[in-house]
């Protein structure tokens, strides 16, 4: 079956693009538990999960209190997750891809794009090895957000 959302159609590009990279992908389609994100990505022995967001217009990212509870929970006991944004941009931003944190995900909900992400690609040059390495590394901002230009702490 054809992906038919703006969400669908970006689930596809990352589960293509991050197997293409190495990776096991499994979406995760759960109805039981809420809050637990879209993807399961296995990258060498470890397991990252990937919550995908795809944004048609505005600024604003609909996390949900579930999945904002799921990502922060894990995200501070130092478990992978993070959220993937793909912006199909407007007149006054280009179309991007973003990476937050989970610890990031009630700051994403309220402030949405306006919040600083772990790193920012433009949506038709997303470094898909970058990108790896960041999940692979399992990244976490429990203080504050990384700016894009900010490396991740070491």
């Amino acid at each position: 079956m054809a992906a038919t959302t703006p969400e669908a159609r970006f689930a596809q590009r990352v589960r293509l693009a991050l197997q293409k990279h190495g990776c096991a992908v499994e979406r995760i389609e759960n109805r039981v538990n809420l809050g637990i994100p879209d993807m399961l990505v296995g990258i060498g022995g470890q397991f990252v999960l990937l919550e995908l967001k795809a944004l048609t217009r505005g600024l604003a990212v609909s996390l949900r209190p579930h999945q904002i509870a799921f990502m922060t929970r894990h995200g501070r006991e130092g478990r992978r997750c993070f959220v993937l944004v793909h912006d199909a941009g407007s007149s006054k931003r280009p179309p991007s891809v973003s990476l937050y944190a989970g610890t990031q995900a009630l700051e994403l909900a309220e402030l949405g794009l306006r919040a600083a992400p772990v790193m920012s690609w433009h949506a038709s040059a997303v470094d898909w090895v970058q990108l790896v390495g960041l999940l692979s590394a399992g990244f976490i901002s429990s203080k504050k957000s990384i700016g894009r230009d900010e490396p991740p702490p070491a």
